[in-house]
């Protein structure tokens, strides 16, 4: 079954990239300021699970980002990180139905530390994440940062958006690749 939810993981990041490709002509509508290099953004995928481990929900968006693994020489992102991270989250179920969007906002960082193992930067914080019974502030959220920058990880704590995304689900997120996007006029 991991596998399986591997292979499952692989195919909606391909598949979102590729949407990246199949929509280009929306990119002369992003904002300056993403393209002024200031950020990083994406796509982002993700499933959750439920106890028998079949997939509930597929989990598509987008996100942005400012944070990077210099974050120990830099203290602004403690001192005014609010927003370092924000994410648009699609939710829908495998047969294609409940299709539902929530957003993460007004991520603060509190803590910052490097894994030695896997190279990367791990962002303790919180954030706010949008429900349909209203915003739920102040929710432990960490965002894991590939040393390369090229893959983000997101986990919201579960109980505290009373498991909307599952008992422990990860939402990957992919870095925009400029020559990628390039690339796609090919396709047109």
């Amino acid at each position: 079954m991991k596998n399986l939810n591997t292979v499952l993981v692989i195919a909606l990041l391909m598949s979102g990239l590729l949407s990246i490709g199949q929509t280009s002509n929306w990119i002369f509508a992003i904002p300056s300021d993403l393209l002024n290099h200031k950020y990083v953004f994406g796509p982002l995928v993700g499933i959750t699970e439920n106890d028998t481990g079949n997939v509930d929900w597929v989990l598509t968006g987008n996100w942005r980002s400012i944070l990077t693994n210099d974050v120990f020489e830099n203290t602004t992102y403690f001192n005014q990180s609010s927003g370092s991270f924000k994410a648009a989250i699609e939710m829908i179920k495998p047969d294609g139905t409940g299709r539902h969007t929530h957003t993460l906002t007004e991520f603060v960082v509190l803590n910052a530390t490097q894994d030695p193992d896997n190279n990367s930067t791990i962002f303790n914080g919180t954030s706010t994440i949008s429900l349909s019974e209203g915003p739920v502030v102040e929710v432990p959220t960490t965002i894991e940062r590939s040393s390369n920058g090229n893959i983000f990880i997101v986990t919201i704590d579960p109980e505290s958006v009373d498991y909307h995304f599952g008992n422990s689900s990860l939402i990957y997120g992919i870095s925009a690749n400029p020559k990628f996007i390039n690339s796609t006029q090919i396709l047109q």
